[in-house]
């Protein structure tokens, strides 16, 4: 058979036989989807797991999903009892974990008693889509714990919300608010009295001055150097190794490598 690749994922995900499909053409993703809507849906299994108070799921196993079981597993917390992803097949394990579906299967493992969720949609080319997760996650009545892995170094007076994950190596200074949802990625710097609204994204060994203000949904790349007292407005994208001398505007672009401003 040949079959597209979205077409097989779709396929796998939603339990579809392929046998049903003729060998003479290449099957798409939009056949898949045609078949879909004459079927009707599909309720997921009921997952034969009974979750502790310490089990959490990770939604996610791409690579930022790989950080997080190995952050968790640092801790000694909580038990990384299973995988959610929406396009790897259930069943499939990644660093040992099993994938146990789909997020339609939340409610499911909700009902068996899970209470803890990690986000491990890293969101760097789609950060609304790492939003829509942590929505998801909420809406079927699980939690996202603080994640701060041992090697960080987070000051006693610094605040951080539900949902942060500090990765190995990165420092969080005096009186910093971070909001929620907010990763500070490995070897990130962010200093004294920063602020960073819900949803930021702070690459791997980006510098924040203190005073600095990162709006709701930011995306600092790698390597980024912003200077004292400066504001990165909402939804602002920052290019690895770029310096920020300036205020960036809401929904600003900062090319990599360049100066701003110029």
């Amino acid at each position: 058979m040949r079959i597209t690749q979205p077409a097989l994922a779709l396929a796998r995900q939603h339990g579809i036989d392929l046998r049903r499909f003729s060998k003479e053409h290449l099957v798409t993703e939009k056949m898949v989807q045609d078949v879909l809507q004459l079927q009707p849906p599909s309720q997921p299994a009921l997952p034969q797991i009974q979750f502790t108070s310490t089990d959490i799921v990770v939604y996610g196993g791409g690579g930022h999903g790989k950080s997080i079981i190995e952050l968790v597993r640092s801790l000694g917390t909580y038990s990384v009892s299973g995988i959610v992803d929406d396009s790897i097949t259930p069943g499939e394990k990644i660093l040992e974990v099993p994938v146990l579906g789909g997020g339609d299967i939340l409610p499911a493992l909700k009902a068996n008693g899970l209470s803890l969720a990690a986000n491990a949609v890293g969101g760097i080319g789609n950060v609304p889509l790492r939003v829509r997760i942590f929505q998801r996650i909420a809406e079927n009545g699980l939690i996202c714990p603080e994640l701060v892995h041992p090697s960080a170094k987070v000051e006693r007076s610094a605040r951080l919300s539900t949902g942060t994950q500090v990765m190995p190596l990165a420092y969080i200074g005096s009186e910093a608010t971070i909001g929620f949802g907010v990763i500070v990625n490995t070897g990130a710097i962010v200093s004294h009295d920063c602020v960073l609204e819900d949803y930021v994204n702070i690459s791997p060994g980006a510098i924040l001055a203190g005073n600095v203000y990162v709006g709701r949904e930011a995306l600092i790349g790698m390597g980024v150097t912003v200077n004292l007292q400066v504001r990165i407005g909402h939804g602002a994208r920052i290019g690895n190794g770029a310096t920020i001398k300036a205020e960036v505007p809401d929904q600003g672009v900062v090319r990599a490598g360049s100066v701003w401003p110029d």
